[in-house]
């Protein structure tokens, strides 16, 4: 068995013997199992169908009074035995634990989300379209640190600030294993809820030397709002990455405004569009557009698990397969996900 195929079977090994003791543990133990699992077909521009899976996790949280922790694996992952600098085995996608040291602050230790991106910070099977859009790449993604939260602030804010690790799994880096204990990432956000059905946030964050030692470190602000009323919900999100991947002078930016309705307690529609902008060091700027036209249908279920179904059309425009930016669907596509998931 290859360390990759090891690694693997660790990972399920441990993902089952969670799931087995949250299903079996008592209600004062606080364990509650998770996972998902979803099934997709793309077609895009004038090729084939391509079948496939996004993500395939499994996991279980914990909570005792002011403590609680969780493991959330990926058995999708690629190089899933491998080891992206700065962060643990790529299996792994979260492991951390907390303490609520104050009935408003906690804090959090592990590797987890970074504080930056609203909608990055959506679990993936919560998401409004089939796939993480064109600011995925830009944000400084999951990475072991420590990071302190504040929740119900005076005035209707909350706070998280952290350090971390070099950010790794980020595509605006390509950080090596010689900057481990050397350069570091930092992220802060701040948000309001002030308003009932009104949501809104900014962050900063940056990763030192984003390109190896000696190169530039990656910045990043994000900024985004959210309001929600009754089946209505309007969102709209602007990321800015500034000296991507090391390199002084490459820059990108991208915005989308979303809205989606829910119909009934099973057909939700969907449209968003995203906005990119990419400059390159060398000059020569490129502009793409991606617009999700969709529907999102729940069937009825009972007991614990959920089942959803996404259909996506996604329509290019601007400059196609000239863009130089890093994320994004370079000619039109066909998006299908079926998601099976525990409550």
């Amino acid at each position: 068995m290859t360390g990759r195929d090891s690694a693997r079977a660790l990972g399920a090994g441990v993902a089952m013997a969670l799931a087995v003791t949250a299903a079996h543990g008592t209600d004062d133990a606080g364990w509650k199992p998770m996972g998902f699992a979803q099934l997709t077909m793309e077609q895009r521009g004038d090729g084939g169908i391509d079948f496939g899976a996004d993500r395939f996790r499994a996991g279980a949280r914990f909570s005792a009074g002011d403590f609680g922790g969780g493991l959330v694996l990926d058995f999708n992952v690629p190089d899933a035995g491998d080891r992206t600098p700065g962060t643990l085995t790529n299996v792994i996608k979260d492991v951390y634990g907390d303490w609520r040291f104050h009935p408003r602050w906690l804090l959090r230790v592990g590797q987890f989300k970074t504080p930056l991106g609203m909608d990055f910070n959506t679990p993936g099977h919560r998401l409004d379209i089939t796939k993480r859009g064109m600011e995925k790449p830009l944000v400084l993604e999951r990475d072991p640190g420590a990071m302190v939260s504040g929740r119900g602030l005076p005035g209707g804010f909350g706070v998280d600030a952290g350090a971390f690790n070099p950010a790794g799994r980020s595509g605006a880096t390509t950080h090596t294993t010689a900057q481990e204990g050397e350069d570091n990432a930092y992220a802060g956000r701040l948000h309001w809820d002030g308003v009932e059905a009104l949501h809104a946030e900014i962050a900063y964050g940056t990763s030192e030397a984003a390109g190896g030692p000696g190169t530039e470190d990656y910045r990043v602000l994000d900024a985004g709002l959210r309001f929600t009323r009754g089946p209505l919900t309007l969102k709209a999100e602007w990321i800015d990455g500034s000296d991507i991947r090391g390199i002084d002078g490459r820059d990108e930016r991208v915005v989308y405004g979303h809205a989606d309705y829910r119909l009934s307690q099973r057909w939700t529609l969907v449209a968003r569009h995203y906005a990119g902008r990419s400059e390159p060091a060398t000059g020569g700027d490129s502009d793409l557009g991606n617009t999700y036209l969709g529907v999102t249908v729940h069937p009825p279920m009972r007991g614990p698990v959920v089942l959803r179904l996404q259909i996506n059309a996604v329509l290019e425009s601007g400059d196609g397969e000239a863009y130089t930016g890093l994320g994004g669907f370079r000619d039109d596509a066909v998006l299908v996900q079926a998601q099976v998931a525990l409550r």
